[in-house]
C-alpha cells in the first residue's frame, strides 16, 4: 500500500481532494489531505508544512507527496523530510524561479487574479473564483469550490526551493490548464528540475476534473516505483 500525502494549493484546503481521495482508495491505497494555513500571515515555509509532516508520523508506507500548484514547494519540503517518498508537482507553481527572457511565459493570458488587500493578502469574491479557475467544472461543483475559498497571506520566509536532488521528482501538468501555460510547465519540468513533464487531459484541477484519470495515473506512478525499487 502506498500512503499519498495530499497538499492543496493557495487559497483552497484539503476538501478538494475529497474525490481523488475516494479513487485513490477504491485502488488500495492510504489518502492524507492535511489543510495547510496558507491564511495565516505569521506562518514560515516551515509552519505551513507542519500539518503534512504531523500526518505522515508513525506511517511506515510508501509515501508519495503530491503538490498542486502554489502547494509544490512545500510538497518538496516534506518529501525531503520523508526518506524514499516520490514527489509528484500537479500543476504547479515553481516557486520564485526566475527564467531566461525567451522563457515561455507563466500565466495565460488575461487570467484574472484576486483582489489584493493592503497587507499583501489575496482574496476571492465567489462569481470571480468560478469564472476564473472553475469553468470547466459542473457548476454545483464550482460553486462548492468557490464558497470554501480561504484568504492567502505572504508567507514569512524565503520561499523553499521546488526540488531535492535526492528525491525522485514527477512533473504533471494540464494541457488547458486555466492559469498556468503548458509550455511553462514543460520548461520549468526542463530546466529547474531536469525531468520531462507528464502532460494530461483537462484543466487546473485534474482531481475534481477527472479523479478516476488522475488516480490510474498516480497509482501507475506509484506501482511503477514500487516495481523499480523491487528490482
Amino acid at each position: 500500500m502506498t500512503t499519498f500525502c495530499l497538499l492543496h494549493g493557495a487559497w483552497h484546503d484539503g476538501s478538494c481532494w475529497e474525490r481523488l481521495n475516494r479513487e485513490l482508495r477504491t485502488r488500495g491505497h492510504r489518502t492524507i489531505a492535511p489543510d495547510l494555513p496558507y491564511d495565516d500571515a505569521a506562518a514560515g515555509f516551515d509552519k505551513r508544512a507542519r500539518p503534512a509532516l504531523q500526518a505522515l508520523e508513525g506511517i511506515d508506507d510508501r509515501v508519495v507527496v503530491v503538490g498542486h500548484s502554489m502547494a509544490s514547494p512545500y510538497a518538496a519540503l516534506v518529501a525531503a523530510l520523508t526518506p524514499g517518498s516520490l514527489l509528484v508537482h500537479l500543476c504547479p507553481r515553481l516557486g520564485s524561479f526566475r527564467p531566461p527572457p525567451n522563457a515561455p511565459r507563466m500565466f495565460r493570458p488575461g487570467f484574472p487574479f484576486p483582489t489584493s488587500l493592503p497587507d499583501g493578502t489575496s482574496v476571492w469574491e465567489p462569481e470571480r473564483a468560478i469564472a476564473a479557475m472553475y469553468s470547466r467544472l459542473p457548476a454545483e461543483i464550482a460553486l462548492e469550490l468557490a464558497r470554501r475559498l480561504r484568504p492567502l497571506a505572504p508567507a514569512d520566509g524565503e520561499y523553499p526551493l521546488p526540488g531535492h536532488p535526492e528525491v525522485e521528482t514527477v512533473l504533471i501538468y494540464a494541457l488547458d490548464d486555466e492559469i498556468f501555460e503548458p509550455a511553462w510547465e514543460r520548461f520549468m519540468a526542463r530546466e529547474l528540475l531536469g525531468v520531462d513533464a507528464i502532460a494530461i487531459a483537462g484543466g487546473h484541477f485534474p482531481m475534481v476534473e477527472d479523479p478516476a484519470a488522475l488516480a490510474d495515473l498516480l497509482d501507475r506512478l506509484a506501482r511503477e516505483r514500487e516495481g523499480g525499487a523491487a528490482g
